[in-house]
């Protein structure tokens, strides 16, 4: 690192230290979605419902996510009696692009933190793909995005659960819409479900006029930037501690 002498924050605003150099952005607090890129990793963790030095899942079909792993890895009858898949399971069939035809089970892939992958129109396995959606700017400080997760399922598995969930999809798609409506997930913010907000939110069927059925289901989240709203000299101090630049 370099460490930056004789300068002030109204010299960097205009200075070659600044990031938008030549030029000059007239507020800090314009969102610019610095973190969205996060995202989809972020909602991939939460759904993967891993284990930590604190945190271990409980197998308790109350669970959200708990039962949302059941009905989407066990593919007979029943799965909520099943045990929750273990870490080393879940990882199985979280989809690996570096080996995308070659699954390390014959479970195949399930869950994709991706738009589409040709095998889930043909495969008979229940899939979930996860994806970010449309982005409605509402201000310039804040922006309403979208996460998309679209439940697919061969209609032979669609209805053979014989549990109280006669849907296999319909009941992932409830599953999902308990483990995320409300949450604020930190760094990223509050996923809700309300059309008047975002355009885009609710739920749809749809099939692929063969031997697959689905549900999309497709929650807001309302995001503002964490710059405060204020002369950008008060926010222009490079990376590193606002001391240093690399």
């Amino acid at each position: 690192m370099t460490r930056i002498s004789g300068c002030n924050m109204a010299d960097l605003t205009t200075s070659i230290y600044s990031q938008w150099y030549p030029y000059k952005k007239v507020q800090a607090g314009f969102y610019d979605l610095t973190q969205a890129a996060n995202i989809p990793r972020k909602v991939m963790d939460y759904l993967l419902d891993m284990p930590d030095e604190k945190y271990t899942p409980i197998d308790d079909n109350r669970y959200a996510r708990t039962l949302l792993w059941k009905y989407l890895y066990y593919d007979e009858a029943h799965p909520e009696e099943q045990p929750l898949p273990t870490p080393q399971q879940k990882m199985s069939v979280l989809f690996n692009p570096d080996e995308p035809t070659k699954p390390p089970t014959d479970k195949g892939y399930r869950l994709y933190p991706q738009i589409f992958v040709l095998p889930s129109q043909t495969d008979g396995q229940t899939r979930i793909y996860c994806y970010m959606g449309r982005m409605i700017a509402t201000s310039d400080f804040e922006v309403q995005l979208s996460v998309v997760f679209d439940v697919w399922t061969n209609y032979k598995l669609q209805a053979n659960t014989k549990s109280v969930a006669y849907s296999r999809v319909d009941a992932i798609t409830y599953l999902l819409m308990q483990a995320f409506h409300g949450v604020n997930m930190a760094g990223v913010g509050t996923f809700y479900f309300n059309r008047s907000k975002h355009g885009d939110c609710g739920s749809s069927i749809f099939d692929d006029g063969k031997s697959n059925v689905g549900r999309r289901l497709v929650l807001g989240l309302s995001v503002a930037s964490e710059t405060p709203n204020g002369p950008l000299e008060n926010n222009t101090w490079p990376m590193g501690g606002n001391f240093f630049i690399q």
